[in-house]
This record gives structure tokens, sequence and C-alpha cells, in this order.
């Protein structure tokens, strides 16, 4: 029996802010500000061959070593989209 599909509602991320940019070997961190809540350690996990780049959660690892999302949110793919943007953004003006 298949899984029954979970209809998604998405995070009202209509006034955001995007803070603390870092560029690391392993991904570009960033915190995302919005209206009475900050969320740290959110990544963009840059584009590959078969999948755009997307935000990624922050992870902890376990005490088996693997490593577990702290949060998830879901976001509109055109929000995604504007918020990567300004992370990019961010990311080269920090390496001027």
């Amino acid at each position: 029996m298949a899984k029954k599909e979970e209809k998604k509602t998405y995070f009202d991320v209509s006034d955001w802010e995007v803070a603390n940019v870092r560029v690391l070997d392993f991904g570009t961190f960033f915190t995302l500000k919005l209206p009475g809540a900050a969320f740290y350690n959110m990544r963009v996990v840059p584009a590959g061959r078969k999948y755009d780049a997307f935000i990624a959660m922050p992870e902890e690892k376990g005490k088996d070593n693997k490593y577990y999302k702290l949060f998830n949110i879901y976001f509109d793919p055109d929000d995604v989209k504007e918020i990567i943007e300004e992370v990019e953004k961010q990311a080269e003006k920090a390496d001027e």
C-alpha cells in the first residue's frame, strides 16, 4: 500500500533577512531571521547535475554517529530561490 502523500503547508517567510553568511569547504551557512525568530546554521547546498540548489536544515550528530535534522521548515519554492540568491550575493561580497 502506497504511503498517503502529506499536503505540505509552506512556512510564511514574507518578511525575512539573511545574516551571518559563512562560506566553508562543505557549504555556505547562514542565519535566517524572521519576525520573532532566528534560525541558525541553515545551509545552502549547491546545485548538482540532478538537482537544483536547496536549503538544508541544521543537523546534529547522534550517539550512533548519524546526523539528524534539528527541525524542518517547508518553504515555498519561490522563497527558496530568493533566499539562496541573497545568501550567494552576501557570500560574494565576503570574498571581495
